[in-house]
C-alpha cells in the first residue's frame, strides 16, 4: 500500500476535486456532510478551535496493489486506523474512493485541529510514521508487503527527535514564538531532494547546492570510478551513506534519478568542486537551454495548429 500526505488551506476545493473529478464516492468518515458543500461547512468547526491555523487541511491518499482486493467496508477500517495510529483520534475527516485509474485507491480528506483541545496533530517525522504504520496495516490485513523506502534516508538521533519534540509542544502551549527547527540532516536532505527533483545531471545538482550555500564533495579515481560524495553546511558535513542510501554517489543514481556519465561529467563536477564560483554560470546555462526549449516547443506547437 502506497500513501502519499499533503497539509493545505481550504477545504472545499479539495473536497470539489475529490468528489466531482475521477468519480469520486463518499464511503465514509465522522462528519453528518453528504457532499463538498455540507462538509466545507461542518469542517469549519474545527477550523473556530484554532483560527491562526493556516494549513488545517490533511490530505492523505492510500493506494492498493494491484493484487489486493479490499472492499468499502475494510478501506473504511483501514482508513480509521491510519488516522488513529497518525495522531487523529479525535478529528474530523471524510473518506473517498476513485475508481478512475488502475489501482484502487481512497482519499482521506481531514482537519489537522483536534476537536478535544483545539490544537494541531504534530507532524514531526510524517513520512516515517506514515511508511511504519502502512507496513503494520499490510501485514495486519495479509495486504502486499511494499518494500519500505525508510531505509533511503536516514533519520536523525533519538536526541534531536526529542528536541523537536520538545519545541514543538512549546510552540503549541505558547511558552516558545516559533515552531521548532528542523535538523542540519534534515536540511541537507530537503535540499537534496529539492535540487534532484527534475533528475538533473550530477553537476547541476552539485551547482544548484552550491548556490544554496551546500559545499559537496566527490571523489574519483583515475579510471573514472567514484570514491564517494559527502555534504557540508553550516560547518558540518556528513557523507552520502550517513544522509541516507538515497544520499550515496549511487544512490543519487538509483533512487534520486540523477543522470551521471562519467566521460561528460567527471570533469566538470572537478572543476565545481575546486571553484564553486562556476555554479552560477552552470545553472544559468541550464536556465538558457530551458527556456530555448520551451521556445521551441510552443514554436512547434503554433506551426502545427
Amino acid at each position: 500500500m502506497i500513501g502519499k500526505q499533503k497539509k493545505g488551506r481550504g477545504f472545499r476545493g479539495l473536497l470539489d476535486y475529490v468528489e466531482q473529478n475521477s468519480e469520486g464516492t463518499l464511503i465514509g468518515g465522522n462528519m453528518f456532510g453528504q457532499n463538498a458543500r455540507e462538509l466545507a461547512k461542518e469542517f469549519k468547526i474545527s477550523r473556530q478551535l484554532n483560527p491562526e491555523v493556516e494549513r488545517a487541511v490533511y490530505h492523505v491518499s492510500l493506494s492498493a496493489a494491484p493484487s489486493d482486493c479490499i472492499d468499502k467496508e475494510l478501506w473504511k477500517e483501514i482508513a480509521q486506523k491510519y488516522l488513529e495510529k497518525m495522531g487523529f483520534d479525535s478529528n474530523q475527516y471524510a473518506i473517498y474512493r476513485h475508481s478512475n485509474t488502475d489501482n484502487d485507491h481512497i482519499h482521506i480528506v481531514a482537519s489537522r485541529i483536534r476537536l478535544d483541545t483545539g490544537k494541531v496533530v504534530h507532524d514531526g517525522w510524517d513520512y516515517l510514521r506514515s511508511e511504519k504504520v502502512l507496513r503494520e496495516i499490510e501485514k495486519e490485513y495479509g495486504l502486499f508487503q511494499v518494500k519500505s523506502r525508510e531505509k533511503q534516508q536516514k533519520a536523525v538521533s533519538t536526541g534531536q527527535v526529542k528536541r523537536i519534540e520538545r519545541e514543538q509542544q512549546e510552540y503549541e502551549s505558547g511558552k516558545r514564538q516559533t515552531p521548532p527547527e528542523k535538523s542540519i540532516k534534515q536540511k541537507l536532505q530537503q535540499a537534496i531532494n529539492k535540487a534532484t527533483l527534475d533528475k538533473p545531471t550530477l553537476p547541476l545538482m552539485i551547482a544548484r547546492l552550491q548556490i544554496k550555500g551546500i559545499e559537496v564533495r566527490a571523489g574519483f579515481t583515475r579510471t573514472g570510478k567514484s570514491k564517494g560524495i559527502s555534504y557540508c553546511i553550516d560547518e558540518q558535513a556528513f557523507s552520502g551513506t550517513n544522509l541516507g542510501a538515497a544520499y550515496t554517489f549511487n544512490g543519487l543514481q538509483k533512487h534520486r534519478g540523477v543522470d551521471f556519465k562519467p566521460e561528460r561529467d567527471s570533469e566538470p563536477i572537478k572543476k565545481l568542486i575546486s571553484n564553486p564560483n562556476l555554479a552560477l554560470e552552470i545553472f544559468q546555462r541550464h536556465q538558457q537551454q530551458e527556456e530555448k526549449l520551451k521556445r521551441q516547443k510552443e514554436k512547434s506547437k503554433g506551426i502545427e495548429r
